[in-house]
């Protein structure tokens, strides 16, 4: 009997969340034209803020922020074990097309096939928020002070998004 409470115990059991936010900026308002610019991402709970200069349109560069930040959970794997990993951004296109694996710009389909193949590898939820709710946009440095138990994993970051 104890070891059927125990099942049912553990099976009750929610996997901490972490949330982790991405983004991109840009110096001008075309998306389309490609351009200096940001690619960001933010997981608050772990004390990271990532920015990195890259260049493209707007678009590109926010699914080189998701390709950073899914490169950046896969590298550190054991940071992220048994928790539940919620991506969420401000661009409501890119999370419809890889929410409903719907088609994209020519330009923007390696992209978005790497996401989705990052995707299948690693269980995570992608979801919309306002940009004014986005951590990785809105460059607020209220991280909590944390005593960071990991060691993470930066090296290959910037050479792979270039």
């Amino acid at each position: 009997m104890d070891k059927m409470q125990n099942t049912t115990k553990n099976a009750a059991v929610k996997r901490p969340e972490v949330k982790c936010y991405f983004s991109a900026k840009t110096l001008e308002r075309d998306r389309e034209k490609k351009q200096n610019g940001l690619t960001c991402f933010a997981i608050p709970e772990v004390g990271v803020i990532f920015k990195n200069s890259s260049y493209g349109s707007w678009y590109e560069l926010e699914y080189l922020s998701l390709i950073s930040l899914l490169r950046f959970i896969e590298a550190n794997q054991t940071a992220f074990e048994n928790q539940k990993i919620s991506i969420m951004c401000s661009s409501p296109l890119l999370v419809y097309q890889m929410n409903e694996n719907s088609g994209c710009q020519s330009e923007l389909l390696p992209f978005r096939n790497l996401a989705l193949a990052y995707k299948r590898r690693l269980n995570f939820s992608l979801s919309w928020i306002p940009e004014v709710e986005n951590r990785a946009q809105n460059g607020r440095m209220d991280l909590p002070p944390l005593k960071i138990s990991f060691d993470f994993n930066f090296e290959d970051l910037q050479k792979k998004t270039q």
